[in-house]
């Protein structure tokens, strides 16, 4: 429950510091004494949006600070773990704003996002506005109003998010099957090109072989007749003496001389060997133009080869020599396309089990719904007949939805008929502007005796009412406050009166400063602040009277 709310520099706030109690705490005051600003604060603390305009004039920064007690708030406890925010049963929660706009909030000390100080409030606090019963002709509200009746907010949050992984896998399964048809033309494509360069069987290093092969082929002209020219200046076939003759016929005139001597000796030797290598050369260069015995099929048929391999390489714009690494390629897409085939029909098989898991918690929910709605229609009724309209019904409609939706199945809609006899019909086409205020109030007070939340917050939800009618609107409000906190704002005396604690908010002023106060009131000041309720500035002594019965009879039925 709140504890403590200390609020600075808001608005014409200065200094505020406040303990709560149990029960149900009663606020009043004068008309624009800054009844607003408590709430304007609190809000803040449980992480509204604010700018620079709620900063008191003059000052550098506000500052709010709020403190629980969340020992028996396990939703709470748990979320604070989570996040390492922890500290024991007691929980702060701070927020600053500054006069340029920025903001800051703080949990337990640590700053966190305005999102995170919004998620723990809503938590501890549940606020109830006395314009709420203008969003009742939204039908949105209708369903979230019977789900907190019912007590269903964590169901509705699981059929919400297994429709977010319903749609989100079906979303995911429709883009890969969409790109799956488009690979289906891919593939088609792929194991053309695969089967063509399959069939191609191309080798590693064959290539640059047939290519060596046909340079080879194209200079074989040059070949041949630098390697014959070269064999005749060595033996001639025509007429003439060649480098053979002519060795031969120097050693000959060598051997002839007879003569002992060294130098002859050796240069005898050379020419012989000379001679010798001069023939095996000749017996070489025979055998390499023996060679050049040309295979014209041989030439078509690697001419045509080499030709295959460079179109197929022009055609996927790649070297030739990648050719074999382009099949691997060809062959890993292949296999990668097929995979994603297999994980498709996975997919689809996957969403189906979301759906199917969507639709049975839907249906759950919806029969959950359902069978609050007949509880809640019926305890509305009993508090509008405790409201003075006793002729009212009311009823929950259910209308199945077109498609799935994360809220679930079923449009929920309250119908009113204020009239014994006449049908019931949307809020918004029978209710006025009173009677809409009063159903607002018994929906609140009903979802309020059900609410998981310890502390509760009522904004004059009583404006409208008065006599006996505000009597009960206070005899409600309190019962609600024996099971917790209720925080409740009132102009009404009847309202007031019901109160575990009373405070009140005024307003004073010295010289050029005005300043918020709120005390808590005991006794006679309440008598006082009662009476002022009753009677307004001039407080008689009938209106003390009247003040003083308002409250002992309070007590007598207590």
């Amino acid at each position: 429950m709140l504890h403590t709310l200390l609020i600075r520099n808001i608005a014409i706030a200065d200094n505020i510091e406040v303990e709560w109690k149990q029960g149900m705490t009663a606020i009043s005051g004068e008309t624009g004494a800054g009844k607003s600003i408590l709430l304007n604060g609190l809000s803040l603390a449980l992480g509204e949006r604010a700018d620079s305009s709620v900063v008191r004039h003059g000052e550098k920064r506000a500052e709010v600070t709020a403190t629980f007690q969340v020992g028996r708030i396990a939703s709470a406890l748990e979320w604070l773990a989570e996040r390492d925010l922890d500290q024991g049963e007691e929980c702060i929660l701070r927020r600053t704003v500054s006069a340029e706009g920025r903001s800051r909030a703080y949990i337990n000390g640590q700053p966190v996002p305005l999102t995170e100080l919004k998620a723990l409030g809503e938590m501890l606090i549940d606020i109830h506005s006395q314009h709420a019963h203008q969003s009742l002709l939204r039908i949105d509200t209708h369903r979230t109003l019977l789900d907190d009746y019912a007590g269903l907010a964590d169901q509705a949050q699981a059929v919400r998010h297994a429709w977010i992984r319903w749609q989100g896998k079906a979303r995911h399964y429709n883009q890969l099957k969409a790109q799956a048809d488009d690979n289906s033309a891919r593939q088609q494509l792929l194991n053309y090109q695969f089967e063509e360069l399959s069939a191609l069987a191309l080798e590693a290093g064959e290539v640059e072989a047939l290519e060596l092969e046909f340079r080879r082929y194209g200079q074989t002209e040059t070949l041949v007749s630098g390697a014959y020219a070269a064999r005749q200046f060595l033996e001639p076939e025509t007429d003439g003496p060649g480098a053979l003759d002519g060795l031969k016929q120097a050693l000959h005139q060598l051997r002839n001389l007879n003569d002992t001597n060294p130098s002859l000796s050796n240069a005898m030797e050379l020419l012989d060997s000379a001679l010798i290598q001069s023939q095996e050369a000749v017996n070489d260069l025979d055998h390499y133009l023996a060679s050049f015995e040309v295979d014209e099929s041989r030439v078509q048929q690697v001419e045509e080869r080499l030709d295959r391999i460079h179109t197929l390489a022009r055609k996927h714009q790649v070297r030739s020599e990648a050719l074999p690494g382009l099949i691997e390629e060809l062959e890993t897409e292949l296999a990668t396309l097929a995979e994603a085939v297999d994980g498709l029909d996975d997919l689809a098989d996957e969403v189906n089990t979301l759906a199917e898991t969507y639709q049975q918690q839907a249906r759950e929910l919806s029969a959950q719904r359902q069978a609050a709605a007949t509880r809640m229609a019926d305890d509305v009724m009993e508090k509008l007949h405790q409201l003075a309209m006793p002729g009212a019904r009311f009823e929950v409609a259910f209308t199945e939805l077109d498609k799935a939706s994360p809220d679930g199945l079923d449009q929920i809609e309250f119908l009113v008929s204020m009239n014994p006899g006449q049908p019931v019909r949307p809020l918004g086409k029978v209710a006025s502007g009173g009677e809409l205020s009063r159903i607002s109030l018994a929906i609140q007070v009903i979802c309020a005796e059900h609410s998981t939340i310890p502390t509760l917050v009522f904004d004059e939800v009583d404006v409208g009412i008065s006599g006996a009618t505000a009597e009960i609107v206070g005899l409600m409000l309190r019962s609600v406050g024996e099971r917790g906190q209720v925080i409740c704002v009132t102009h009404l005396p009847q309202v007031a009166a019901q109160g575990h604690n009373h405070c009140v908010v005024s307003k004073e002023q010295q010289g050029q400063i005005t300043r918020t106060r709120i005390l808590p009131i005991q006794q006679e000041s309440r008598v006082d602040e009662i009476a002022r309720m009753l009677g307004g500035i001039d407080i008689t002594a009938q209106t003390r009277a009247h003040a003083e019965e308002m409250l002992m009879r309070q007590q007598r039925q207590h």
